[in-house]
């Protein structure tokens, strides 16, 4: 792949869009109501039912709306219940007066307790330890929580973690409750659509169309706040040229995928545009990931993974695919805008350290041959990648292209999103596994989940974690330093394990960050009082409290 691609994809872009805008009837914006927000999305949603991803992300930021919210700049906000903690073990979260779910019942703290034993029983490890045996090896989920205690007028839980955790917070920017009531002595298969549609956000679903591919979302009359937008109404779009045509054209007044930027190759033909503005914040996730299987060949030998993190070109990753703001990523992985951040040494291309690693594991590359060798071997690997993904196909190529060019094949290996996640995540692993099917793998960390845990992006490293743990990393030191982090009582402890953990990043390379980057959202100029969000971006609740539409 040529350095010279991304100006030519952007300069067709830009001619696409720019004819879109001229050749189409600009005076639709006038044409709709002031009570009406249009936003487009390309997320994939088939039946808009709780439980399915892209539909609940989607919902947290309009009407199944999480415990808590926070900011662009790291701030909690209660959105359901208020907070307080002493000691950072026990926290008590108190349901804000007059929430009511949207058939009119009272939202209590029963629901949050009931949510949580819901999880529980679901294999979540909330109030018990989850047990699995892998082929004889046992392997114990801990539990969160030791105990809880309800208060008298059922408004207030206090919830006591087995250890203390400041970081609590940012654990319940992704946790949705659901109505005791409905749910309560109803198995998973007499839970209906509707059931899952009972919400206490300030909106509800009240249309969904797939085959038109649109989600009307109404006020919700129980809400004790009157948003100023009467209407929500998301439009699904099968290609982002047709999105962003739709946005030049006005007839979409935004566009949002849950923890996706603005692509670059859009954003000059859209900045031509005096009727839209542009909204940006640090990205607190991490776009570009190159996942290493550290408990398999070849990447279980860290001078392998060293090698590649030396052979591939940062800077080439951040011209053809980051923004204005973008930069090249630290060997600690996690960007300056995490909690807890350490500067380490930058990433940078050097073959001659490269091939240094590689001899330190008995790598060769003879006279005239291709590839590195150990034994009459060929250094090579699979790079699973999803094949739905169209940006995340070309970090693939363009990692392949440049490994190839110093000595290391790659095979791409482009399955569907279902592959995907049996290859590379413990939840979806077949039963019995001892280490997951891939061998590296393009992935992108959203902010939500760089920050769950023990926050750094932990759950996709650790090969415990019961969800993800994409990178299979295990031993004494690994252990040892999460161990620290979830132990942490004041903001110094946890900043001190934190920056142990980006050391260890650094030295053992479990996986690469390809770029950081901002995020960048766009809006037509006819929306007012945007707000953005640290990890819903501009589909939020508060957002949409506070927008106003000219």
């Amino acid at each position: 792949m040529k350095r010279c691609e991304k100006p030519i994809i952007a300069l067709i872009v830009a001619v696409v869009l720019l004819c879109a805008s001229l050749a189409l009837c600009a005076c639709d914006r006038d044409k709709k109501d002031t009570d009406t927000v249009y936003i487009g999305t390309t997320a994939l949603i088939e039946r808009a039912v709780r439980g399915e991803y892209n539909y609940d992300m989607l919902a947290s930021g309009n009407s199944d709306m999480p415990l808590v919210s926070q900011t662009a700049d790291g701030n909690y906000k209660p959105l359901i219940a208020t907070y307080s903690t002493v000691d950072s073990k026990t926290w008590t979260f108190t349901v804000l007066e007059n929430l009511k779910w949207s058939d009119g019942a009272e939202v209590t703290a029963e629901d949050i307790l009931f949510t949580l034993n819901y999880n529980d029983a679901r294999g979540e490890a909330v109030f018990n330890d989850k047990t699995a045996d892998n082929d004889g090896s046992i392997k114990i989920t801990r539990k969160k929580y030791e105990s809880y205690l309800l208060s008298d007028d059922k408004r207030s839980i206090s919830l006591t973690l087995v250890s203390a955790n400041i970081r609590e917070l940012s654990n319940m920017t992704s946790f949705r409750i659901v109505p005791k009531h409905i749910y309560e002595n109803k198995s998973d298969g007499e839970i209906t659509a509707d059931d899952g549609r009972v919400v206490c956000g300030p909106y509800v679903l009240t249309r969904f169309d797939r085959e038109s591919g649109t989600l009307v979302y109404g006020i919700n009359p129980h809400y004790p706040q009157m948003p100023t937008v009467k209407r929500l109404i998301y439009r699904l779009f099968s290609e982002p040229d047709i999105m962003y045509m739709s946005l030049q054209n006005g007839d979409i007044d935004t566009v949002w995928n849950y923890s996706q930027s603005v692509p670059e190759t859009y954003l000059a033909a859209l900045k031509a545009n005096d009727g839209l503005r542009f909204y940006s914040a640090p990205s607190k996730g991490v776009r570009a990931v190159l996942m290493f299987n550290n408990s398999a060949a070849p990447f279980d030998d860290v001078n392998v993974r060293k090698a590649i993190s030396y052979a591939l070109d940062y800077d080439v990753f951040k011209n053809m695919f980051g923004g204005e703001n973008a930069s090249v990523a630290n060997r600690g992985f996690a960007p300056m805008s995490t909690e807890g951040y350490k500067s380490t040494e930058k990433l940078q291309k050097n073959w001659e350290t490269a091939a240094r690693c590689l001899s330190q594991s008995g790598y060769v590359k003879p006279q005239g041959a291709r590839y590195y060798s150990k034994n009459g071997v060929s250094l090579a690997f699979y790079l699973t990648v999803r094949s739905s993904n169209a940006l995340h196909l070309r970090y693939a190529e363009l990692v392949k292209n440049q490994l190839e060019e110093f000595g290391i094949e790659v095979k791409l290996d482009a399955v569907d999103s279902n592959a995907f996640n049996v290859k590379t995540s413990n939840k979806f692993a077949p039963d019995g596994h001892t280490s997951l099917a891939h061998q590296a793998a393009i992935n992108g960390f959203t902010e939500a989940g760089m920050g769950m845990g023990n926050g750094l992006g932990a759950i996709y490293v650790d090969k415990k974690h019961a969800v993800q743990g994409g990178c299979q990393a295990e031993g004494a030191l690994f252990s040892e330093i999460t161990t620290q982090l979830s132990m942490a009582d004041t903001v110094e402890e946890y900043s001190a394990a934190a920056g142990r953990l980006q050391d260890y990043y650094a030295e053992e390379t479990p996986l690469i960050a390809l770029f950081w980057d901002y995020m960048t959202y766009v809006c037509s100029s006819s929306v007012n009082n945007v707000v953005i969000d640290g990890v819903f971006g501009i589909n939020n609740v508060n957002n949409w409290l506070s927008a106003t539409k000219a």
